[in-house]
């Protein structure tokens, strides 16, 4: 066992020796001293960077050890039933399919019908899933970017179902959701429960990471119940914080654009994480970096969060160019008709405010944002 000792107080690092039982297998301990804050933190040789046990040395009562189960070479949870979506209703299939885990048996329909705004409603987005869990089944979910594989593989292999939003085939945009529940290295896949195209499909990693996840930030939102939340937070660790997670996301997208300064996910990627952290100016200049090299047709269904920061920015002739274009494929977009009243009204043309709010309201009758821009008008 290799063991340190450091100090954050100081700039140095100095071996100490002293006795620590820990769980056989376990590679290294380090002990952090800093005030208040003193833990002791085992973990894997093989990946030092992900503890597997936060011990609080300061604490005079014991607290719950946290477990980790090291990913071994492949691990799958049970498979739900097979819910096969309906046309573009893979965001309520996707929610069925999770509430199965759980113990629950809903359809597809009834989901649709709390998740779906109208008929036409195309887009589900993943936080709205998480919403549905938590206000109507007591399921709690955590709304997570920059994820990578090595975390799909620790959750799923913890006991997390993950539900994620990608492109339905690689390199294509057409949205989609579905539930990572299991991954093989030997056969180099993910386990999917898909709605489009059954349980138990295989995602081979290459082109799931660059061609499906990347394109939406390599979004995830693992469901569980409230007493599963600390084993969550050990796994994700200072990305538990969105501020930290958002500069990670950033940090990663732009390794991405030196090796190759052409990507155009990762140039959105990083608008999208600089428009989280309210820097909207940076998120400009990398959003239109993005647009510059060629968005594909349906890129702002799914995220409009370039229209968004127009608005912020008060440029609001921009905003209203770019959502004419995200609208002019799917125009029962909510969202999209609120942008334009908020941009019309940055015009002083609040008439035509009117009209895109009233749409707005007729598209999602419950759009809180949405009622109180009008109410405000």
């Amino acid at each position: 066992m290799k063991v340190s000792w450091k100090k954050r107080k100081r700039n140095y690092i100095f071996p100490l020796v002293f006795g620590v039982i820990v769980t056989a297998g376990l590679g290294y301990a380090t002990m952090e001293l800093g005030g208040r804050n003193n833990r002791l933190i085992l973990s894997d040789p093989a990946t030092p960077w992900l503890p597997l046990q936060v011990m609080d040395i300061n604490k005079t009562s014991p607290e719950p050890v946290i477990n980790i189960v090291t990913p071994g070479r492949k691990f799958s949870l049970p498979s739900a039933k097979w819910v096969p979506q309906t046309f573009n209703n893979c965001g309520p299939a996707t929610t069925s399919m999770a509430l199965q885990y759980f113990g629950y048996s809903v359809t597809q329909e009834e989901t649709k019908r709390a998740l779906r705004t109208n008929p036409k409603d195309s887009n589900v987005f993943t936080y709205e899933i998480g919403n549905y869990l938590r206000n109507d089944f007591n399921i709690e979910s955590r709304l997570m970017f920059n994820g990578n594989m090595m975390i799909l593989k620790t959750l799923v292999t913890n006991g997390f179902y993950i539900i994620i939003e990608d492109w339905l085939h690689p390199f294509e945009d057409i949205g989609h959701n579905a539930i990572i529940r299991g991954f093989d290295d030997d056969m180099g896949v993910f386990i999917a429960d898909d709605p489009f195209t059954g349980v138990g499909v295989k995602y081979k990693y290459s082109d799931f990471d660059e061609g499906q996840w990347k394109p939406f930030n390599r979004e995830y939102l693992p469901v569980y119940r409230k007493e599963k939340e600390s084993l969550l937070k050990a796994i994700v660790g200072e990305n538990w914080d969105t501020t930290r997670m958002h500069l990670n996301a950033i940090r990663i997208n732009e390794l991405d654009v030196q090796k190759n300064p052409n990507d155009m996910y990762a140039w959105f990627n990083i608008g999208t994480s600089y428009y989280a952290l309210g820097q909207y100016t940076k998120a400009k200049e990398a959003f239109e970096r993005s647009r510059t090299i060629g968005w594909p047709m349906r890129m702002l269904w799914y995220q409009y969060q370039p229209v968004q920061t127009y608005n912020h920015l008060g440029e609001y002739d921009k905003a209203l160019e770019m959502a004419a274009i995200g609208l002019s494929t799917y125009e029962a977009f909510s969202e999209l008709h609120l942008e334009l009243a908020i941009a019309h009204k940055g015009l002083g043309n609040l008439s035509k405010a009117r009209v895109e709010v009233e749409r707005a309201i007729t598209l999602a009758p419950n759009f809180e944002q949405a009622i109180t821009f009008q109410n405000q008008l």
